[in-house]
């Protein structure tokens, strides 16, 4: 087989290939591409302005460990409402953890299995939506 015959039989399988490729991927459905995009979009954007208005408030609220319990206490006497807390489990999707709260109360953290997490607390505060995130390990 010459040089030129060679290139000839690897540029066709090259595009039988490529053709393979384009076939299989396009017949696989992926979980990068939702059916929801515009709306999570929509959420994604109120979340920035949420964690904007946490930020120039300067964190009204906080997250303390102590005794066993996590505490979310309200700084400089912020009227802080509407309490949501979401534990996000990095290593066991299981160990998500939703709930709602008063500013002040505290969380058992033995509720929680062992792991990383990632924290995310909405709240009221003046008609506005806040968001702060923080994280926690529980050995």
């Amino acid at each position: 087989m010459s040089f030129r015959n060679a290139v000839i039989v690897a540029m066709v399988a090259f595009i039988f290939f490529i053709g393979y490729m384009v076939v299989v991927i396009n017949s696989e459905k992926s979980e990068l591409i939702a059916e929801d995009y515009y709306a999570q979009e929509k959420t994604l954007d109120a979340d920035l302005q949420a964690k904007q208005r946490a930020y120039d408030a300067g964190y009204p609220l906080e997250m303390k460990e102590h005794d066993g319990n996590l505490y979310f206490l309200a700084k400089n006497k912020a009227p802080i409402q509407k309490l949501h807390v979401d534990f996000l489990c990095f290593n066991d999707k299981q160990a998500d953890l939703s709930f709602d709260i008063k500013a002040g109360q505290h969380f058992p953290v033995a509720q929680l299995k062992k792991g990383a997490y990632e924290i995310e607390m909405r709240y009221q505060l003046n008609g506005s939506t806040y968001l702060q995130q923080a994280s926690f390990s529980r050995k």
